[in-house]
């Protein structure tokens, strides 16, 4: 399945392509790839900010009063910066075994207090949450000043299942944007390889597809997930996924760097390179000139058994299959030598995660962490095409 609108199927006009004649508004954009004011650590210019941004960056109720947030507690501060001296009251050390004896029992139930205990925060309270829209109070919280931008915010993980087996993957992905209608990541989704094949399925096989290949059904049930351990939050997201419309995904290409560029061309995501196991090891070569050519890999094997490449002498000498990459984004290079703006590649482009549930939870001490869930209520007659001041929501508190 490939991100071109031009190639896509009929079988995800459903799910939101429709909406590609419009785009929703902005809440967040680009926060790793371009500079943003709004975290800025010094009050001053902070406040300042938020009143040239005051369409976006404003609480979602300013006649809420929100608890003081305490100061981030220095465990929690990178070991640089900490400058508590050890208690003499902790151990030296404990039993390097982790086996339950009766020794390593011993010292564990004396230090009951050894797990990390939450207590940044104030309660969260329903007062504090904009009833209406989680999307503004996710805005709020990943605007949060004790969240610099050198600490990532926009770090997330993807979770995605294949059916019908129903195997869960996860991997690390950054955010890219907000918008009225969901949350917005970029990546490769040609391969059947990784997640482009779990979310849309191989059936066309994307790029590298092979005939032997079984169809794959695609499934646009997804999860996302941003933990905050510095002010000890989290956010879950569980909605359905649907692409961006081409348009979209151009708008944010544009502000990748060439080389980040040439990479999305040259990589084809997932793919194995090389491996090794028991009869030795293989390397997998693409006959195709450029990236998403669409070719069956051809595989080498290479002399020696596993012992002999573990065990041998010539270890840094052995290519490991990072040079098929590397040849591919050579190849990429060339081909867009005199390509002042390098195309958007059709395998790849942003997909937005619209949001069936989304619970905010807050660390609190002994384990008895707030959390509330907004669960969207649907009714008749709805297009598809909804946005955040359409969509209505059931606010759950949640246990522990």
């Amino acid at each position: 399945m490939t991100l071109d609108k031009q190639g896509g199927s009929s079988d995800s006009a459903g799910i939101g392509a429709a909406h590609a004649h419009r785009q929703p508004k902005k809440l967040i954009f680009a926060p790793g790839d371009i500079a943003a004011p709004y975290h800025s650590p010094n009050p001053q210019s902070a406040s300042s900010s938020a009143n040239a941004n005051a369409n976006i960056t404003s609480p979602p109720n300013p006649a809420i009063s929100m608890p003081a947030p305490t100061p981030i507690p220095s465990q929690l501060l990178p070991a640089h910066t900490n400058t508590t001296p050890p208690s003499s009251n902790l151990p030296v050390s404990l039993p390097p075994s982790t086996a339950p004896t009766p020794l390593a029992n011993a010292a564990l139930v004396s230090h009951p207090a050894r797990a990390h205990q939450f207590l940044t925060n104030p309660p969260l309270t329903i007062s504090q949450l904009n009833l209406k829209n989680p999307f503004h109070q996710f805005n709020a919280w990943f605007r949060d000043p004790r969240l610099p931008p050198s600490s990532a915010p926009e770090t997330c993980t993807l979770a995605t299942a294949s059916l019908p087996s129903g195997r869960v993957s996860a991997r690390t992905l950054y955010l890219k944007e907000l918008d009225e209608r969901g949350w917005v990541v970029y990546s490769n989704w040609g391969g059947r390889w990784g997640k482009g094949g779990q979310v849309f399925g191989n059936g066309e096989g994307g790029i590298g597809g092979s005939e032997a290949a079984g169809q794959q059904e695609g499934n646009r049930w997804a999860a996302l997930t941003f933990h905050w351990p510095a002010v000890e939050r989290q956010v879950r997201v569980e909605g359905l996924v649907e692409e961006l419309s081409r348009e979209e995904s151009e708008t944010y290409w544009r502000t990748r760097e060439r080389g980040s560029q040439i990479g999305g061309w040259a990589s084809q995501q997932s793919k194995v390179l090389w491996e090794v196991g028991p009869e030795g090891a293989t390397t997998a070569g693409s006959s195709g000139a450029g990236a998403g050519a669409g070719a069956d890999a051809a595989r080498t094997t290479i002399d020696g058994e596993m012992n002999e490449l573990v065990n041998g002498d010539d270890m840094e000498d052995l290519d490991d299959g990072r040079s098929i990459l590397e040849d591919r984004v050579k190849q990429i290079e060339t081909r867009f030598a005199d390509t002042e703006e390098i195309p958007l590649p059709p395998f790849w482009g942003g997909v937005r995660i619209v949001p069936e549930s989304v619970e905010f939870w807050q660390g609190r001490k002994s384990r008895l962490h707030d959390r509330f869930r907004y669960v969207r209520v649907h009714g008749e007659g709805e297009t598809g095409e909804e946005t955040a001041k359409a969509f209505r929501w059931r606010v759950q508190r949640l246990s522990p």
